[in-house]
């Protein structure tokens, strides 16, 4: 019988491991194929495969790859698919499965695993569409899926420009800078520059904050602030020429959560415990905030998803050996003191009472978003706020023009003509969006929910979490308005009060209710002895 040592098991325990997968976002000359370049150039003889998507129909990024490969024999041999059927995330989703299919097809042919497979995505390729990719893939029993694991998302950003784009009421489809070459095709979308500079943003585990050295000190300094706010789980990375650890693109330690492996209620429940979590520390600092005194700003269900908001590479409470892992503190601690020193605040809009209709809307044209019927064109101007010393905690207005100091918000909406149904709220620069999410869970069968509605499972307890356990809230499940508004010198009181203006009234709640009754009931409540969400 033949024993086989610890090494021996970790080697082939390495072997049967999925092939590791970063995806890497960006603009068109954000410097995406500068640090590309760097991944296949790496000295360590790690095997790289590459997934190249582009739009263009002669594909320039590709070439680079070729070049990195003639001449090499099969072990240093770094592989490129190209795309050139369009973006991963519309009608080239199937071909970067087939292309992931086929690198790994021809590794098993050479005896060989790749270390990691990378994608570039093009400019205009939306990182969440790729998530969800991969997620149904999955799903549907896809073979590749079984051999590979998207583990890493990174964002490139054009720092000099990053300002100029988000303040940008155009859309994609008008900047063909920002996703084709010149005489290349435009991919027609419609989606707002901002929107897709905001998602790039938001869905990163990492954001490469590229071109630092065509910036002054105060700029970076304000920009590494706005951005940490942005997405505050993520490890921002400042560089000039694409220059950064492998580390980054090579990504974390087996074993840890990052954010490819969450969904988009996922990203809001995430966005509200980060901004509950810097309301809570920046309350307990001497002489800094205050606190709390509205009984609907619901600081219960502090929930995150075990990574927390302090730290980028926690592993179940051990200290991390990762080398950049001391940096990485060390530029959190530099994200949160330019958002101290800019007024970069954000805050968590929580009730339990739905919103008017009528009163929402005029409440969403406060806001820098209201478009030209006849020529489709931004009818309000609105240049990025950029908040001095003195006016951190801006000032009390009643005007409404608090919230031309809002960059980012987005959550769950409650409106009183939609009982059944969530809506999302997205807001960014110009860009505004409030569309149905799906079914409040209340009013979802039980059965219907995450893992068959098990109160064992993590993801059903997040869900029970949202259910309100007070009375007379407590009837209505896990209804309720919580929206994370993000800014610079923002007045968070004046901004409250502009929502609560919008809330049902006493008078006509009772009508609400009298109306709720007549709709179809809600099928699922949680009992507040045990906890768990129970079919009603």
């Amino acid at each position: 019988r033949s024993v086989m040592g610890t090494g021996g098991r970790a080697e082939m325990a390495d072997q049967l491991a999925p092939v590791p997968i970063t995806l890497l976002s960006g603009f068109l000359g954000a410097g995406k194929t500068t640090l590309l370049r760097q991944a296949l150039e790496n000295k360590e003889g790690l095997k790289v495969a590459v997934v190249v998507n582009d739009v263009a129909k002669v594909n320039i990024d590709s070439k680079l790859v070729r070049e990195r490969t003639v001449g090499k024999g099969d072990d240093d041999l770094a592989d490129c698919v190209e795309l050139q059927n369009g973006c991963a995330c519309c009608n080239a989703s199937d071909e970067l499965l087939e292309g992931m299919s086929q690198l790994l097809r021809l590794a098993k042919r050479r005896g060989i695993k790749y270390d990691r497979i990378i994608i570039e995505l093009s400019g205009v390729a939306e990182p969440k569409n790729i998530r969800r990719e991969f997620v149904e893939a999955a799903e549907a029993g896809n073979e590749s899926m079984k051999l590979v694991e998207l583990q890493t998302m990174i964002t490139v950003v054009d720092s000099p420009s990053f300002t100029e784009l988000y303040q940008s009421g155009d859309s994609i489809n008008r900047r063909p800078d920002l996703c084709a070459e010149e005489g290349e095709e435009v991919v027609e979308s419609d989606r707002k520059v901002v929107e897709l500079l905001v998602e790039q943003v938001e869905c990163a585990d990492f954001i490469v904050l590229n071109k630092q050295d065509k910036m002054n000190a105060e700029n970076m300094e304000y920009l590494t602030g706005v951005v940490g706010t942005i997405n505050p789980s993520a490890q921002i990375v400042p560089c000039e020429w694409g220059k950064v650890s492998l580390d980054t693109v090579f990504g974390p330690p087996k074993g840890t959560s990052w954010i490819s492996k969450a969904d988009d209620e996922d990203d809001l429940r995430d966005a509200v415990a980060a901004a509950k979590h810097m309301r809570e520390k920046k309350r307990k600092e001497p002489d800094e905030g205050h606190a709390c005194d509205d009984n609907h700003c619901g600081h219960e269900h502090e929930h995150g998803h075990g990574h927390g908001h302090e730290h980028g590479h926690s592993h179940d409470g051990k200290a991390c050996e990762h080398k950049d892992c001391g940096s990485a503190d060390s530029i959190r601690q530099t994200t949160t003191s330019a958002a101290k020193k800019f007024g970069i605040t954000s805050f968590v809009y929580s009730r339990r009472r739905p919103f008017h209709p009528q009163r929402l809307m005029k409440a969403i044209l406060l806001l820098p978003v209201k478009v030209d019927p006849e020529t489709g064109k931004m009818m309000d101007s609105w240049e990025f706020p950029h908040a001095k010393n003195g006016e951190k905690n801006g000032d009390d207005v009643t005007d409404g023009s608090c919230m031309k100091k809002i960059i980012r918000s987005k959550g769950f909406v409650w409106v009183a003509n939609q009982h059944r149904s969530a809506q999302y709220w997205s807001h960014a620069g110009h860009y505004f969006e409030l569309r149905a999410l799906g079914l409040w869970w209340a009013a979802t069968a039980l059965d219907k929910w995450p893992d068959g509605g098990d109160n064992a499972s993590q993801e059903v307890q997040k869900i029970v979490d949202d259910f309100s356990r007070e009375e007379p809230s407590q009837r209505w499940g896990d209804r309720r308005q919580e929206i994370v508004f993000i800014g610079i010198g923002m007045h968070e009181k004046s901004i409250e009060k502009v929502m609560d203006e919008c809330l049902l009234t006493d008078e006509e709640m009772k009508t609400y209710e009298e109306q709720a009754k007549a709709s179809a009931p809600d099928v699922v409540k949680v009992d507040p002895a045990t906890n768990f969400a129970v079919s009603v």
